[in-house]
C-alpha cells in the first residue's frame, strides 16, 4: 500500500508529520462558521426577502434560490478537479481557497442589495447569488478536502469533525439570530445593513483556515481526473454514494424548518424578535451539545450516533407542529429535540464523509480528496437548495399570497395550515427514510476491504 495514504499530517516531504494540536483544528474548523452563516442566512431569510420586502411571487422566488445552487450541483464535481489539479502542480490546496474567501463575502453583500423590485429584483437576486454560490464553492470544496489530509487517524478525524461542527452550529447561531434582528423592520435597507455587517465578519473568518492550512501537503493522484472521471470515481465508491444520499436528503428536510421558521415566527410566534429567540434556542442547544456528540461517537460510534440523529430530528419535527401553538416558549422547547439531532447527525455525517475519502485511498493507492469532496458538496449545495423548493411548494399548494409592506395580504387558513405543517413534522416524519439509508451504509462500509480508515466503533 502506497504509505503516503497511511502517513497522518504528512506536510513536506522529507519531515516529520507535525502534529494535529487543538490551535491547528480550531483554526480549520472555524471555516465553517463562515460556510454555515453563509447557508444559515440565505436559508433563513433569502426566500423571505424577495417574497415580502421585493415583492417577487413566492414560486419565482423559489426557483431564484435554487438555480444557482443547482447550477452549483455539476460545478462542485468541476471545482474538486480543479482543486487535485492545483494540488498535483503545487501541492497545496491554498490558492482556490483563498479566491472563495475573497469573493464570496462582496457577492453576499450584492445578493441583499437589489436597487429594483418585483421580476427586475428576481433576476438580479439570481444574478449575485450565483456568483456567491461559485465563491463559496472555490472555498467549500478544498476545505472540506483537507481533513482526510491532515490526518490518517481516524479517532483524529473525529475531533476535527467535532470542531467543525462546533463552529458550523457557532455559525448557524450567530447568522440565525444576527440576521432575523438585523431584519426586523423588514425593509429593503434593513437586508442591506445586515449583508454588510455579515459580509465583513465572513471575509475575516474566511481567511483564518486559508492561513491556518496553507502548509497542509496534498497528495492527488499522479494525473488529475476529467469531470466525467471525477463522477464515475465517485459512484465507484458505494459506502459514499449511499452517504451522499443521507446527507441529500437530510438537508433538503433540515432546511424545510430553517425556511418555514421566518414564517411562522411572522404569522404564529409575533414576529423577528420571536424568530431569533426560536433560532437562538436551537443553534445554542446544537453548540453546547458538539462536544459531548463528540465524545459519543468517538466512543460508540459515528453510525449509531447518526441514527440517534435523525430520530431525534424526526421527534423534533412532530413535536414542533403542536408546540407552535403554545407560543414562542414551547416552539423553542421542542426546537431543544431538534438541536440535538443537528449536532449529533452532523458530527457524524462528517466523519463518515472523512473515513470513505481514507477508504477510498486504501483501495485505489491515492488520494481523491478533492473529487469526492468536490461531489459531496456539490450533493450539499443540492440539498440546500431544494429544502426551500420544497417548502415554497408546500407554500404554492396551500395557497399562500405574497405581499409588500405596502400591500399587505391576509393569509388563508388553508395557507397558514400549510406553512406550519412545511416547517415541522412534514420534513419531521420525512427523516425518518433516512433510517433504512443509514443501515444499507453500514453494511456497505462493514463490507468494505480493509477498515483501517474507520473508527474502530464503526469497523
Amino acid at each position: 500500500m502506497n504509505r503516503s495514504v497511511d502517513s497522518p499530517g504528512v506536510e513536506d516531504a522529507g519531515t516529520q508529520p507535525r502534529p494535529l494540536t487543538a490551535g491547528r483544528m480550531a483554526g480549520w474548523g472555524v471555516g465553517a462558521f463562515a460556510s454555515n452563516a453563509f447557508n444559515t442566512l440565505p436559508g433563513l431569510l433569502l426566500l423571505i426577502y424577495m417574497t415580502d420586502a421585493l415583492g417577487v411571487p413566492a414560486a419565482l422566488a423559489g426557483v431564484v434560490v435554487a438555480l444557482p445552487k443547482l447550477f452549483d450541483l455539476v460545478a462542485s464535481a468541476w471545482f474538486g478537479a480543479v482543486s487535485d489539479r492545483e494540488a498535483a502542480r503545487t501541492g497545496r490546496r491554498a490558492r482556490l481557497m483563498r479566491a472563495g474567501a475573497v469573493v464570496m463575502p462582496f457577492a453576499f453583500v450584492a445578493t441583499f442589495s437589489s436597487p429594483v423590485r418585483g421580476d427586475a429584483a428576481a433576476l438580479w437576486v439570481f444574478a449575485t447569488f450565483l456568483v456567491a454560490s461559485a465563491a463559496y464553492l472555490c472555498f467549500q470544496v478544498p476545505f472540506i478536502a483537507l481533513p482526510a489530509e491532515m490526518t490518517g487517524s481516524p479517532e483524529q478525524r473525529t475531533r476535527l469533525m467535532t470542531y467543525r461542527t462546533f463552529f458550523f452550529t457557532l455559525g448557524m447561531l450567530v447568522g440565525g439570530v444576527a440576521g432575523p434582528l438585523l431584519t426586523q423592520k423588514g425593509t429593503p435597507a434593513a437586508y442591506r445593513t445586515m449583508a454588510v455587517i455579515v459580509g465583513a465578519v465572513l471575509l475575516v473568518v474566511l481567511l483564518i483556515p486559508v492561513l491556518t492550512t496553507r502548509t497542509v501537503r496534498s497528495r492527488p493522484p499522479a494525473r488529475t481526473p476529467s469531470l466525467r472521471e471525477a463522477v464515475r470515481t465517485a459512484r465507484a465508491n458505494r459506502p459514499f454514494v449511499l452517504l451522499s444520499a443521507l446527507l441529500f436528503l437530510y438537508f433538503i428536510f433540515t432546511v424545510m424548518i430553517l425556511t418555514g421558521l421566518p414564517y411562522v415566527a411572522t404569522y404564529f410566534l409575533g414576529g423577528k424578535k420571536e424568530q431569533a429567540t426560536v433560532f437562538l434556542v436551537f443553534a445554542l442547544g446544537s453548540t453546547l451539545a458538539v462536544p459531548g456528540v463528540g465524545a459519543l461517537a468517538r466512543r460508540y460510534g459515528n453510525i449509531p450516533v447518526l441514527l440517534t440523529g435523525v430520530t431525534l430530528w424526526a421527534v423534533g419535527g412532530v413535536a414542533l407542529y403542536f408546540a407552535v401553538d403554545g407560543g414562542v416558549g414551547a416552539t423553542a422547547a421542542a426546537g431543544v429535540l431538534v438541536s440535538l439531532g443537528q449536532a449529533s447527525s452532523l458530527v457524524a455525517l462528517y466523519a463518515l464523509l472523512t473515513d470513505c475519502i481514507r477508504i477510498q485511498a486504501e483501495r485505489t493507492g491515492h488520494d481523491s480528496a478533492g473529487v469526492l469532496s468536490g461531489v459531496w458538496t456539490a450533493v450539499d449545495t443540492a440539498g440546500h437548495a431544494l429544502g426551500p423548493v420544497a417548502y415554497t411548494v408546500v407554500l404554492s399548494l396551500t395557497g399562500y399570497a405574497s405581499s409588500t409592506l405596502d400591500h399587505p395580504v391576509t393569509q388563508s387558513s388553508t395557507a397558514l395550515e400549510g406553512l406550519r405543517l412545511g416547517f415541522s413534522a412534514l420534513p419531521g416524519l420525512l427523516m425518518l427514510t433516512l433510517i433504512p439509508l443509514v443501515l444499507r451504509y453500514r453494511r456497505a462500509v462493514t463490507n468494505t476491504a480493509g477498515g483501517t480508515a474507520l473508527c474502530p466503533a464503526d469497523a
